[in-house]
């Protein structure tokens, strides 16, 4: 007997590829490629490649999941979305026949020249995850085919199926969303709809203020078409077709009740009856006004971690670099009579993966001179901060210098037996305000006073991305004691930091 979870189970499936819209423009195609249309279809997608914001994916997921943490699934999305791009891939369909709801249920396709690398690309995705059911690729001659094993010979004959299709209702749907990027259309074989309307209750129940009826809703519902984009330009459409223009009005009534139960302060919808169909509407205005909030939090947490990933990259290169050499990298470089030439930025460049740039320096020469100078516009991401609008080649991650720092003095290098406080509880790089960024290969001093301490380390910054000498990276704010602060800065104060006043 068919299970109305299959529906919660198809929609939970395919959302990650529904959420990925950026603007509207009109679809590439008005029509479902062969194959796609089954006579036991559920649901079917198009996604326009181009117009698939992944960055605003993360931003947006990030603020559904509670924090900057990265969703594996959104995290496979964005490199399924690269290797197709990668690939010349520009549209990507989704087919979920009923016959394999309980195998997985998604078979995706995806047109496409040149084949073989689209093939070999989702390939190695396939075996680099782990997933309940077993799918397969198949390669046809238009198309590269991700589905379910039992689906892959549907594919593999290149005919849409041994058995008549009559579902009109799929491209009528998509054509009627061809305004929008991305389109899903939602439509129940007959057996399966009349089994619905049989299943579902008159109520909800006793206690449901919004009095919804679920069986006279599936009633007057034929098949249900989806248009969306997202930021920078927030847009939503839904149509719902009913068989005709009195079933229209019942399924408005009953679609009504449901938009009731909005929570205050979420935009609400438009709904309207258009001849056989229920158009709701969401207003752009306020979808913009609702998620902007959303979007800049997201924005400011994703560049938050990018900061933090790259902290953690120039950790492992002064480690890298104390192991080879003995010592830590000083703040600069000098010459023979002890001025400073280039920054320590240039002297980790080959710990960093940056051997060819580090290669185009005169590292007898000063980071101004003639030759060295234009190589300032070359700056590598790692020393970058994201979101920044700095010009080119400056760099605000800087290493705070104070009495009794690691970076203080002119002494002999530095190694990591010096810090005695505890690796764990000593802050060496640090994200300076604005006014602090210098170009990245300047030998310049970022010289914080103790009395000026939080005022000087904080800056205008709400928060300072730091990075701690055993690697690990923290988020300091100026909530933070002063005292604290300057147990964090200094190598061998004997101070006792508590974790509490770490701030």
């Amino acid at each position: 007997m068919f299970n109305p979870k299959w529906i919660a189970v198809v929609l939970f499936t395919t959302l990650p590829l529904t959420a990925t819209a950026q603007e509207n423009s009109a679809a590439s195609q008005k029509v479902f490629p062969v194959g796609i249309v089954m006579h036991d279809t559920i649901l079917a997608a198009h996604l326009d490649l181009s117009q698939i914001d992944v960055p605003a994916i993360k931003q947006l997921t990030s603020q559904f999941a509670g924090g900057p943490g990265e969703s594996p699934i959104v995290s496979l999305a964005e490199s399924v979305i690269e290797s197709l791009r990668d690939a010349g891939a520009n549209d990507l369909y989704v087919s979920v026949p009923g016959r394999v709801l309980i195998q997985g249920g998604v078979c995706i396709v995806v047109p496409c020249d040149d084949r073989d690398a689209v093939s070999k690309r989702l390939t190695k995705l396939l075996d680099s995850v782990s997933l309940p059911f077993d799918f397969r690729v198949v390669t046809t001659d238009q198309a590269v085919v991700v589905c379910p094993a039992m689906m892959a010979e549907h594919f593999q004959k290149g005919v849409p199926d041994s058995r008549s299709i009559d579902r009109p209702e799929f491209n009528a749907s998509l054509q009627s969303m061809a305004h929008f990027p991305h389109q899903t259309v939602v439509s129940l074989p007959e057996d399966i709809h009349e089994e619905l309307a049989n299943l579902w209750p008159d109520k909800l129940g006793n206690h449901d203020p919004t009095d919804f009826s679920p069986s006279r809703w599936i009633a007057s519902v034929r098949s249900i078409a989806i248009g969306w984009s997202l930021p920078p330009k927030t847009a939503f459409e839904l149509r719902i077709q009913s068989v005709d223009p009195a079933g229209a009005v019942a399924c408005e009534q009953e679609t009504s009740k449901l938009l009731k139960a909005i929570p205050p302060g979420l935009p609400r919808p438009t709904l309207s009856v258009d001849g056989a169909s229920v158009v709701i509407k969401a207003d752009p205005e306020k979808l913009q006004a609702f998620l902007a909030p959303m979007v800049k939090q997201a924005q400011q947490d994703a560049h938050r971690q990018q900061t933090m990933n790259n902290f953690k990259r120039l950790a492992l290169a002064m480690h890298n670099f104390h192991a080879k050499q003995g010592f830590l990298p000083g703040k600069y470089t000098v010459d023979a009579k002890g001025r400073p030439l280039l920054s320590w930025r240039v002297a980790l460049l080959p710990y960093l993966e940056q051997a060819p740039l580090y290669a185009k320096f005169k590292l007898d020469e000063p980071w101004d001179s003639e030759h060295n100078r234009p190589l300032a516009e070359q700056m590598p991401e790692v020393f970058s901060i994201a979101g920044d609008d700095l010009p080119a080649g400056k760099s605000r991650i800087r290493l705070p210098v104070i009495a009794g720092g690691l970076w203080s003095g002119e002494g002999p290098p530095r190694t990591l037996r010096d810090i005695t406080d505890g690796t764990s509880a000593t802050v060496w790089i640090a994200t300076a305000p604005k006014s602090a960024a210098v170009a990245w290969t300047k030998p310049d001093d970022w010289q914080l006073d103790e009395a000026k301490l939080k005022e000087q380390f904080f800056g205008d910054q709400p928060y300072a991305v730091s990075g701690y000498a055993d690697g690990s990276v923290h988020v300091l704010t100026p909530a933070i004691a002063a005292k604290t602060l300057k147990a964090l800065l200094t190598m061998a104060g004997r101070e006792v930091v508590q974790q509490d006043d770490v701030k």
